[in-house]
């Protein structure tokens, strides 16, 4: 059975909303998922992000928008990486699902959430991204120890 990959009826079956919020100083629509996704996670400017990154990047050789960057970058704050949720039946979660996981201290602090090829937030019930992610499949997510 094929799965309806639609944003608009994940948005409406599920509790997380979605905010198309763009961190991004000049408004960009680039490939800055990871600087945006720390940023409002974190509630940080986008340019103390990028200053982290680069840091980051210098000391251990990867690249800014890695995952190891960004790991290393949420662990100064206090956040752990979690795996990969499954259901009971073990099918793996959508974004828009996630709040049957989340609490609401969670969603409080900030989740940041990996899907293929991108980074989002998740924060106060609401996605928060530049492009509506609800119906992507959840890889890792980073929650406040």
């Amino acid at each position: 059975m094929k799965r309806n990959n639609n944003p608009l009826l994940f948005s409406m079956l599920f509790m997380l909303g979605y905010r198309e919020i763009n961190v991004n100083p000049k408004h960009r629509k680039t490939g800055d998922c990871s600087t945006r996704a720390i940023t409002s996670v974190l509630g940080i400017s986008y340019q103390e992000v990028l200053k982290l990154q680069y840091e980051e990047a210098l000391k251990t050789s990867y690249d800014t928008a890695s995952k190891q960057v960004t790991e290393r970058i949420l662990a100064k704050f206090g956040y752990v990486k979690m795996k990969q949720p499954r259901k009971a039946d073990g099918t793996k979660y959508l974004v828009a699902e996630l709040d049957q996981l989340l609490t609401d201290e969670m969603m409080k602090n900030g989740v940041l959430v990996s899907v293929a090829h991108h980074n989002t937030c998740i924060k106060e019930g609401y996605i928060i991204d530049i492009w509506n992610c609800s119906y992507k499949t959840v890889g890792n997510y980073y929650v406040k120890a």
